[in-house]
């Protein structure tokens, strides 16, 4: 029989592996053909929606570009679409609606509707926008995923008019009547907002308790349980924490939230309810139970993101006036944090603490990295109003040291002295407290500012100071894109203003959070060229680095190691994570023996925190084995470090078994099986293991314990293979079924019964 022909052969391929979630082989495959000139235009559209996926926003709008003008009229009207939706993502929405108006048959389009509605709200016409997402909502087009995000931003539309009732209904309505959904996180995000617009009045839905034991209207009536069901009783379950965190009910909300951490380990939002016990516990005092949730996260989600955690812990040793251990503890956080509001938070901490204990070299070092500072205070007088003056100094003085009475002693300041001259100064400070206070008060924060706008006699720094504590308060409460609106009417307001660099760059900041790493780089590279002597400038030069290489992009590949290099030759604190980050991007440019030499650079370094020395022995074994497929002596000198790494007397299971994986790929590697499979073994086994504590323990438990069974299987050793895919099983992560349905197949085939069958 001969070959069969299949029509449009590469696409369907390519399509397959998008739909198994192989984005980077789908993007192989679609990248060779279309640089070979080999692509149909639907490859090119297949090509375009991969790279948005894979956030290579620039060539994808390249390529979109092209296929307007080019493509049939549907695949030109459909890249048109899209072109748009990125034009709104990027802030030129009022060219994507104007667009979008024009668009031929646009009511029998609700793709292009639902784009259309969402640039209405971004532009704040909300009647309009509401009218456009009750006429998708009543239509029967465009599918689930159409529908679920019209409900969600119907909900926000109704949000943004303060048309609280009706917010709170519509997302009721869709969160009940949803059995899985993947903008569950933003519903209930919304549902808190709404909640927070009149908090002594709107309680939370009735169903939220229902939701939290038994899962929505929908899912009761299932005849199989979901794992989406957990997944949405832990989302309920985290919103009604929140919510009676703000009511003060600080008891009932922490407990809730060790409920949730508890019961659903692996959840979504897991990470946000540990981080607001750690933080609650922190304001309550509770060292030891601080200590063991740090402890907790730690092992849970690595230390990669212990910046939190040392956020947390630097706060409880600050309230034992135990400021230098308080210094270090926001200085390490500052260190390791992933957002750069993160980092000015820690370092803001940490100049105080260093303040307080007369570290006066240290705090002027960082001093010009803090914002939230009292601003244009103006001088003394000997007055009438002393004794106010003194009243309100002291109140002053409590708030500068984080006492919890500082916001009491602001409030009856203000309630007392109506008419003062330094009102707004009062103002000012409430504000600034209530911002630093967990959990927050943005209504009366908001309150506050308003207030201190409208007082008589204002000066410029104080107006100025009412807009950074504003722009902190969005950024608190995470929304972003409000961040970069107020932040760029700061600039064009004050664009000469000492805060101008850090003002642009929160918003490069909140640009880098939303995705938008075009954006982000252009902040970035502004900040560093524009303020080269700012405390600000190697900061933005890292990070201008790290948005340039999420675009995904050969172009913003290199600019990132030029980032890097320059802020490496500067020899600041950044410069080994700077050289680090130089390391992974040459490997993935396929430069493997520039990272192995910046690796062996960076491993020379005196001091290095220990995981990070143990994940760059780890790297460079990995790109050693890389380089081995051509000059095999590269192998054992990988397989040296790795033994090396295991015989270190402290090292943990997290460790032992990522470079035990390693070894035994490396082994592998070397035609070295016997000994490859041991070191699988060593970590499946491990002496005194009782099995992976958390997600990253799991992940290099499964690595090694699959990989194992695979080289049994190749030397036929199939009994072998079935004992050791039963042994996997009997864990409790995620691939236990695949182990166990592994083993069970393994037996089948070869015919391995135990005597009692």
């Amino acid at each position: 029989m001969g070959e069969v022909s299949i029509p449009d052969e590469s696409f369907w391929k390519a399509q397959s592996l998008v739909l198994n979630s192989e984005l980077d082989a789908a993007r192989q495959l679609l990248e060779d053909r279309f640089l070979a000139g080999e692509s149909s235009q639907q490859e090119q559209m297949l090509l375009a929606q991969v790279w948005l996926s894979t956030r290579q926003t620039s060539q994808a709008r390249n390529l979109l570009a092209s296929l307007r003008e080019s493509s049939p009229p549907a695949m030109a009207r459909q890249a048109r679409v899209m072109l748009d939706e990125l034009d709104i993502d990027s802030g030129r929405t009022q060219a994507a609606l104007e667009d979008l108006n024009h668009l031929p048959k646009l009511l029998e389009d609700p793709v292009a509707r639902l784009i259309r509605a969402r640039a209405l709200l971004a532009l704040a016409r909300y009647p309009q926008a509401e009218k456009a997402f009750r006429n998708i909502l009543s239509a029967t087009g465009g599918g689930e995923r159409v529908h679920h995000h019209a409900a969600v931003l119907l909900a926000e539309t109704f949000l943004r008019q303060d048309k609280i009732a009706e917010c709170l209904e519509a997302l009721v309505q869709f969160l009940d009547n949803t059995p899985e959904s993947d903008l569950w996180t933003e519903a209930f995000g919304l549902l808190y907002e709404a909640l927070q617009k009149e908090p002594s009045t709107t309680l939370p839905p009735n169903a939220a308790l229902r939701w939290i034991t038994e899962g929505n209207s929908t899912q009761r009536q299932a005849i199989q349980v979901k794992p989406s069901m957990q997944e949405f009783q832990g989302h309920a379950m985290l919103l009604l924490s929140r919510w009676l965190l703000s009511q003060k009910r600080i008891m009932e909300g922490v407990g809730l939230l060790e409920a949730m951490i508890q019961v659903y380990p692996d959840h979504s939002q897991g990470a946000e309810a540990m981080r607001l016990a750690l933080e609650t516990y922190g304001s309550l005092k509770v060292d030891g139970r601080v200590t063991t949730l740090a402890n907790q996260w730690r092992l849970r989600y690595g230390g990669g993101q212990s910046a939190m955690v040392d956020f947390v812990t630097g706060g409880t040793a600050y309230t034992r006036r135990e400021f230098n251990q308080a210094a270090t503890l926001f200085q390490a956080a500052a260190n390791v944090a992933a957002t750069l509001a993160e980092r000015r938070s820690s370092l803001y901490n940490a100049g105080v603490a260093a303040l307080r204990a007369g570290e006066t070299a240290l705090y002027q070092s960082i001093l010009g990295q803090l914002e939230i500072v009292s601003a244009g205070a103006p001088d003394a007088v000997t007055t009438e109003d002393a004794a106010a003056d003194l009243e309100l100094d002291d109140a002053l003085d409590k708030a500068s040291r984080n006492e919890a009475s500082a916001s009491a002693e602001l409030r009856s300041f203000i309630q007392k002295h109506a008419g003062h001259r330094r009102l707004a100064e009062a103002h000012l400070a409430l504000a600034e407290t209530l911002l630093a206070q967990i959990p927050t008060e943005f209504v009366a924060i908001e309150t506050a500012l308003r207030t201190a706008s409208a007082l008589p006699g204002l000066t410029e720094p104080q107006r100025q100071q009412i807009a950074i504590v504003r722009l902190w308060a969005l950024d608190k409460q995470g929304q972003l894109k409000a961040v970069t609106a107020a932040g760029s009417e700061f600039l064009k307001t004050w664009p000469e203003a000492v805060q101008a660099p850090g003002v642009r760059m929160k918003i490069a900041d909140a640009y880098y959070r939303l995705e938008n790493f075009a954006s982000a780089r252009t902040e970035f590279e502004l900040v560093a060229q524009e303020n080269a002597d700012s405390p600000f400038a190697e900061t933005a030069l890292y990070f201008a680095g790290m948005a340039a290489i999420s675009t995904m992009s050969d172009e913003g590949r290199e600019a990132a190691i030029n980032r890097w290099q320059e802020l490496a030759e500067r020899g600041g604190p950044l410069s080994i994570p700077a050289r680090q980050q130089q390391a992974l991007a040459k490997r993935r440019a396929g430069q493997e023996s520039e990272a192995l030499n910046l690796l062996d650079s960076l491993l020379t370094e005196k001091n290095l925190p220990e995981d990070m020395r143990r994940s760059l022995i780890c790297e460079r074994a990995e790109i050693l084995m890389l380089i081995g497929k051509t000059d095999t002596s590269q192998l054992d000198k990988a397989v040296t470090a790795l033994r090396d790494l295991i015989r270190e007397s402290n090292l943990n299971y997290l460790w032992s078994a990522r470079a035990g994986y390693t070894l035994a790929a490396v082994l592998n590697a070397a035609g070295r099986n016997v000994e490859a499979l041991e070191a699988c073994y060593d970590v499946v086994q491990a002496s005194g293991f009782t099995g992976p504590a958390n997600p990253a323990e799991y992940r290099w438990f499964y690595r090694a314990g699959f990989f194992g069974i695979e080289l049994l299987e190749a030397s036929k050793q199939w009994d072998a293979a079935a004992l050791l895919a039963e042994k996997i099983s009997l864990s409790t992560g995620e691939r236990a079924n695949e182990a166990k349905e592994l083993a069970t197949r393994i037996r089948l085939e070869h015919f391995l019964w135990d005597a009692g069958q």
